[in-house]
């Protein structure tokens, strides 16, 4: 019997972060780069979606990812200064980054 109960027992589930968004900035203003990339798994679904609604080509869409969470790395500390949630200020820059690229163009 306790064999097959030891059978049937899952793996226990990795604990998700429970450092919060605005610590996570925090951090990254200190050059903390596992700080980075949690927000980079948390947000980068959020940002590509909010890119490819707008430019349907995977290849610009990941060259914004890229550009948005670079530049996300840049100006955290400013972030701080706001009262706007880390979704908000990263699909911001994501637009910023779509902006830019269709003035390039």
């Amino acid at each position: 019997m306790l064999l097959s109960a030891q059978r049937t027992r899952t793996r226990p589930r990795p604990r998700p972060s429970s450092a919060t968004d605005r610590g996570l900035v925090q951090r990254l203003t200190q050059g903390d780069d596992a700080a980075f990339s949690e927000l980079f798994a948390r947000y980068r679904s959020t940002v590509y979606a909010t890119a490819y609604a707008v430019l349907l080509d995977p290849e610009q869409v990941a060259a914004v990812v890229t550009d948005a969470f670079a530049e996300a790395r840049r100006t955290a500390a400013t972030f701080l200064g706001t009262q706007g949630s880390v979704s908000g200020w990263l699909t911001h820059l994501t637009r910023l980054r779509i902006a830019a690229r269709h003035h390039a163009a």
